[in-house]
């Protein structure tokens, strides 16, 4: 049965245990910690258990979130492991290592520092009581340590490259200084924030109705990139528990919600050509919430798009 043969209503009921389930763990933490093992072993049989009627990638992200979380515990609670009654010692454990790498006699100290070898053969018999498997070579590609070198292009290639641009690229490059580089960042600032204010004004909307723009490709990414940072920044949020990307605005969260459990997660979106058409032609999308930018073309007959973004 693949992803589209699972009903809305399991799919939503999948996801409500998913979350119930991180909401009791994250509110837990301190008891797993405390805990005998026996509480977060049971969690994660419920996990399992959620986990055996996945089949689409909402439901497989909200069970690798419990899964970072389980293995971040599981580390914890290595860490503060205690063997015949005394705490791990991780110096004391290095101190072991070298007493048998430089062997009996002298300290290990001594022997570093008169040019004794030290004999890792002797670290490996040691090591290899406890694996089955046979050592192997494949891992070693080279010296440990490698300084890197700095490729420097020869003055000649600069000056060839520098030929071979035409008049109106060299005084456009020539032109290109710092404070172009800031008032750009700052319009991105400032195209962001107008973003955020329409968000606020609409409300709740389909993802792909506010960013994609039917007619321009490039400017439904750049209407990503700008809502990425809202993301960011947590003055926005995507709830898709309906089934569709719905965003929103919302107030950013404080510290004392992230220490309630909160967590905040981030998401590759991926977008082609052909993507994007097939999202424009299956939703229908005949204009863009965002409103876009005109195009306009310079003395030197280049295309570029006007930053203005009036919302």
């Amino acid at each position: 049965m693949d992803d589209s043969e699972q009903s809305i209503l399991e799919r939503r009921q999948l996801r409500h245990g998913y979350r119930s389930l991180l909401s009791d763990a994250a509110a837990r933490k301190k008891e797993y910690l405390e805990d005998g093992g026996s509480l977060l072993l049971e969690d994660l049989d419920r996990a399992n258990d959620l986990f055996s009627a996945v089949q689409g990638t909402a439901e497989g992200v909200l069970d690798s979130r419990f899964l970072v979380m389980s293995a971040d515990i599981g580390a914890r609670r290595a860490h503060m492991m205690r063997i015949d009654s005394a705490a791990f010692d991780s110096l004391e454990y290095v101190e072991k290592v070298r007493e048998v790498l430089y062997g009996p006699g002298r300290s290990a100290d001594e022997q570093q520092m008169a040019g004794t070898p030290p004999d890792w053969a002797a670290v490996g018999t040691v090591a290899a009581r406890f694996s089955r498997q046979p050592p192997r070579l494949s891992y070693i590609f080279g010296p440990l340590m490698v300084a890197a070198k700095e490729r420097r292009r020869a003055e000649g290639a600069r000056r060839r490259d520098r030929a071979s641009l035409s008049g109106t690229q060299q005084a456009l490059i020539e032109t290109m200084a710092e404070g172009d580089v800031k008032r750009q960042e700052n319009q991105t600032t400032k195209l962001v924030q107008r973003v955020h204010r329409l968000m606020v004004q609409t409300g709740p909307v389909n993802l792909f109705r506010l960013v994609i723009n039917p007619d321009s490709f490039a400017q439904s990414v750049e209407n990503i990139f700008y809502v990425s940072f809202l993301i960011r920044d947590g003055k926005a949020y995507i709830d898709d528990s309906s089934g569709q990307p719905i965003i929103e605005a919302c107030e950013p969260p404080q510290q004392e919600d992230y220490q309630s459990g909160l967590t905040k997660k981030q998401l590759i979106f991926a977008l082609d050509q052909p993507t994007w058409r097939t999202i424009v032609d299956t939703y229908g999308i005949d204009r863009c919430l965002i409103p876009p930018r005109r195009s306009k073309r310079d003395d030197a007959g280049l295309s570029q798009i006007s930053s203005q973004v009036p919302v």
